[in-house]
């Protein structure tokens, strides 16, 4: 429907006004066809088009002016009616009603452009080019931002708080993400391989130094799991910044007096197009000042793309997966066109460095594996393919076979036996030589699991009460607490695990990994191996290593993972 320029106004801008919290009917708000060249901005003496139309001054008249809370001009909107498409074709008159204002006050508006249906939102002082929006900025979103605009800081030298990142390659990521976001970019992505010293304290490193320059006033983290959440709950915010304001976000009734807040996607899902009885949305565009995305190559699919779209933010990707396995989407979306990360932390380098153990040269061939027959592989999946799946709700590097079909392979008593047998026959000891080192099973399923347990209980007696190996599923109430005995007590040794500890914990004692599983996602297949990387520079027991220290992982491949990937890791 083509509306004309006052009925795009009043059907389409005024509504949109009214949902992020401007009373368009109040002069303390917004003043419409503000006269830029007879109104005294400095005494806050706003004429409009039905006092200066018939005089003699001068006259160029801004369609919406939009006030601070104490009535100084804070945005001017162009309104274009809705055929007008884009809606930049305003650009030029937006500019000089702009430059009319900050002759007499000195500071800079921000400028809005608009058709009714599209937002452009131009942030001159900071962010030349306008940029497509999808809502116009809440009030105390504009005052922030104006406030950053006023108080930045990029030439004042700070350095990189080494009380939160200390490792050369972590400060060096830092350094290059934020001199990133000094030149004008918006988005970045940042590539680590799991256990190269933390996303999560390089992530935090950021924050910190965007905070000093006044950059950046209310941050975001979100992640895809409570553990995710949690993690940089406990180990970022709280840790690094003890003194700042801060919250978890559960629903869409939060405290906005905050700084920092951490949350799921699941939850901004749910919340983010919410509106209060007034008809008013919970959350504006302008919201946060930066967002953070914890394994950003799973955030931005599907529905979940529709949050980090709604807000207009800095927005900075984590993810361990190696650069090669990020899908082309991600890159783009992150500002990554040639397809390299804007940080990178390899495993390869990593390595090198001495940060994290090596595990292709100690690779256990495992003698009594399965082959894998027919099915589709992710990587056979053309890029058209992908992204249809994609549509669909499905994600391609997920692909997986019907667990019970499995189960009916390998879920049998004498075959777990012969794993577990195996298994302590050539596993790392820790330095009595007498106990596996701590070690993580991969189960298909709970039965599978159960099996193994049996399979433990059966063969070696001698470690009484079951202590020796442990399931961890999520069903079980009290995993969270056998998570935590695995982590700083001596026993378990052996957790059993169906997907609850395929990415998210941090043991670097761990030395044995056992693939009892087929993995048909190379992604995850990368994020369980690093379960294994952890170097022995961050082990603290050492009792728990053979003869003390830990030189590399060992990984019994039951299911040969590494020839179903292409991945030919030498040793055995």
């Amino acid at each position: 429907m083509d509306l004309n320029e006052n009925q795009t106004r009043k059907q389409k801008i005024d509504v949109r006004l009214k949902e992020q919290g401007w009373d368009v009917d109040s002069r303390s708000h917004v003043i419409p066809e503000v006269d830029t060249k007879q109104s005294d901005f400095n005494a806050c003496d706003y004429k409009t088009v039905d006092e200066t139309l018939k005089n003699d001054f001068e006259s160029k008249y801004a369609d919406y002016l939009l006030l601070d809370s104490l009535r100084n001009p804070l945005a001017v909107i162009e309104a274009k009616r809705t055929s007008k498409d884009p809606p930049e074709i305003g650009q030029k008159q937006a500019e000089q009603y702009a430059d009319d204002i900050k002759r007499q006050t000195g500071r800079d508006v921000f400028i809005f452009l608009t058709n009714g249906y599209e937002i452009k939102f131009w942030d001159r002082q900071r962010y030349p080019p306008p940029r497509m929006v999808n809502g116009f900025y809440a009030r105390k979103d504009l005052e922030r931002l104006r406030f950053q605009n006023e108080q930045v800081q990029p030439d004042t030298p700070r350095g990189v708080n080494t009380d939160i990142v200390d490792r050369p390659k972590s400060i060096e990521n830092v350094k290059r993400i934020v001199e990133h976001i000094q030149k004008g970019h918006r988005k970045a992505l940042i590539v680590m391989a799991t256990g190269t010293g933390g996303k999560t304290r390089v992530a935090m490193a950021i924050i910190d130094a965007l905070m000093q320059e006044n950059r950046a006033h209310r941050v975001l983290f979100l992640a895809d799991r409570k553990a995710l959440r949690d993690q940089a709950w406990n180990k970022g915010f709280q840790e690094f910044f003890p003194q700042e304001a801060k919250d978890k976000i559960l629903h869409g009734n939060f405290n906005k007096e905050k700084r920092l807040y951490v949350s799921t996607i699941q939850t901004f899902q749910e919340i983010y197009t919410q509106k209060d009885e007034n008809g008013q949305y919970l959350i504006s565009p302008g919201e946060f000042d930066l967002i953070i995305s914890d394994e950003a190559h799973r955030s931005i699919y599907n529905k979940w793309r529709d949050v980090f779209t709604y807000f207009d933010a800095i927005q900075i990707g984590l993810t361990a997966t190696p650069a090669d396995l990020v899908d082309r989407d991600t890159f783009r979306f992150f500002g990554c066109d040639n397809q390299a990360p804007t940080a990178l932390y390899s495993y390869e380098e990593a390595v090198k460095d001495g940060i994290l153990c090596d595990f292709r040269k100690n690779i256990m061939g495992a003698q009594t594996h399965f082959q894998i027959e027919g099915g589709v592989k992710p990587s056979d999946l053309s890029e058209t393919e992908r992204n249809r799946l994609i549509e669909q709700g499905i994600d391609p590097d997920e692909i997986d076979f019907d667990g019970s079909v499995l189960e009916k392979k390998i879920a049998v008593k004498g075959t777990s036996e012969a794993i577990v047998r195996e298994f302590m026959d050539n596993c790392q000891m820790d330095e009595t030589g007498t106990l596996p080192a701590k070690t993580i099973f991969f189960a298909i399923s709970k039965k599978h699991a159960n099996r193994l347990h049996e399979a433990f209980n059966d063969l070696y007696p001698e470690y009484k009460g079951g202590n020796l190996a442990r399931i961890i599923v999520s069903e079980d109430s009290r995993a969270q607490d056998l998570i935590k005995d695995f982590e700083k007590e001596s026993f378990p040794r052996v957790a059993i695990s169906v997907d609850m500890l395929d990415t998210g914990i941090d043991v670097p004692e761990v030395c044995n990994l056992v693939f009892a599983k087929p993995v048909f996602s190379k992604i995850k297949f990368w994020q369980m191996l690093g379960r294994g990387t952890r170097a022995d520079s961050v082990c603290k027991h050492r009792d728990w290593l053979p003869d003390g220290k830990k030189e590399y992982f060992k990984v019994f491949d039951f299911w040969n993972n590494f020839d179903y990937w292409n991945m030919n890791p030498g040793g055995g």
